[in-house]
């Protein structure tokens, strides 16, 4: 436990140390309103890229829970320029339920006029954070627009479930949109309770259980054909990611909270699935395995060791036996090891090679929300500053 609340204070020291003030200066285009989309390898921000509507949704987010926690005050303001920058930019101004562009560039003109459905939940996600932080009821107005949306243009009126863009190109299915709006609806049902919001929630847990988890295997699959049957093609059809099981175990816990229901059968046996098949001998979780539990990338990426801490503070099971604080440790100490700080102070290096070597030459501004959101769960269950027990 000791060691835990020590390493869950040194992630908390260093997001508000350097991560926060850094995307708060160099990461934030105080003209335009927006946070920048990456930086460069020596910290400059790379204005040639496109600003998605995800990332500034993402980045609301961090700084809205960091100054409703009150460990980075000034990201208040930051969250609600940035949102006005967000409504002003990315939504159709010729209706409020038109939905939001999927990037722009620097001056803010359109880039891709795609409707996104997992940026339309980062979208909601961020509105849940700052209308909690500010209680601006407008926020939630925006929010009830955005969902019409979706249910008009992104959902399945046959099948099911989301296509994962408007207009639809690609009519198969996959995991990621549906886990992330299901994060936006329970997040909304903590800002503005009573408005119908957990029971969306609970229709996404419905298809996780119905469609997305495979019991046999103990696994969350990560495509689908159109009406959810195996996808066409065989490798694909088998795929699961680890970093994905760890996030499904915290939100069906959350959605347990809020709701009453039992959701410990499905999240025990992810994190089981995940942690016992997912995480090599040097802690790093691997970035996809096959449904025999075969690795089927040797890489890493920096967000599912975020998300595996998240998930140690979440799991019962884990508790039970006693070994959360020891995962969630293995979890922190593989992100200040080999992710963050890297390779400038505030910044991390987002994805490595089986040889713990980059695989990319920026920084992505995406994944501080992943980082972000651990460390404020692990301050919640492991205290920074505790002494060690003996």
């Amino acid at each position: 436990m000791g060691r835990a609340c020590a390493l869950s204070g040194l992630l908390r020291d260093w997001l508000t140390s350097k991560a926060l003030p850094l995307w708060s200066t160099v990461g934030f285009d105080r003209r335009r309103g927006h946070f920048q989309e990456r930086l460069d390898w020596n910290g400059e921000p790379v204005v040639a890229v496109a600003r998605r509507a995800m990332v500034q949704a993402r980045q609301i987010y961090v700084f809205a829970h960091a100054a409703h926690l009150g460990w980075f005050p000034e990201g208040a303001a930051f969250a609600e320029t940035a949102m006005r920058s967000l409504l002003r930019d990315f939504r159709d101004p010729s209706s409020r339920s038109g939905g939001f562009a999927f990037s722009v560039d620097s001056e803010g003109a359109v880039v891709s006029e795609i409707r996104d459905a997992y940026a339309h939940a980062f979208i909601l996600f961020a509105i849940a954070w700052l209308h909690r932080l500010n209680g601006d009821p407008n926020l939630i107005a925006v929010a009830d627009d955005t969902i019409a949306f979706i249910d008009a243009s992104l959902e399945d009126p046959v099948h099911c479930g989301l296509f994962d863009s408007f207009p639809v190109v690609d009519r198969g299915k996959r995991q990621n949109p549906h886990m992330h709006l299901l994060e936006a609806y329970l997040a909304l049902e903590v800002s503005a309770p009573g408005r119908g919001y957990l029971d969306r929630a609970k229709k996404l847990v419905e298809i996780f259980q119905s469609r997305l988890f495979r019991a046999e295997q103990g696994v969350l699959l990560e495509y689908f054909a159109e009406d959810w049957s195996d996808h066409p093609d065989p490798t694909t059809r088998r795929t699961f990611e680890p970093g994905h099981h760890f996030e499904w175990v915290w939100l069906l816990r959350e959605f347990e909270n809020l709701s009453g229901e039992d959701m410990g059968p499905w999240a025990d046996r992810l994190m089981l699935s995940a942690s016992e098949n997912g995480v090599g001998e040097n802690g790093l979780v691997f970035d996809e395995l096959a449904t025999d539990m075969s690795v089927l990338k040797q890489s890493h990426r920096i967000w599912p060791h975020a998300e595996g801490a998240k998930a140690a503070v979440a799991s019962r099971l884990l508790f039970r036996e006693g070994a959360a604080p020891r995962f969630a440790s293995t979890m922190i100490s593989a992100l200040l090891d080999h992710f963050l700080d890297k390779p400038f102070a505030g910044g991390w290096i987002d994805h490595i090679g089986a040889d713990g070597k980059p695989l990319v030459d920026y920084v992505p501004a995406s994944s501080l929300y992943h980082v972000f959101f651990a460390a404020a769960e692990l301050t919640r269950a492991f205290p920074p500053y505790q002494k060690a027990s003996t």
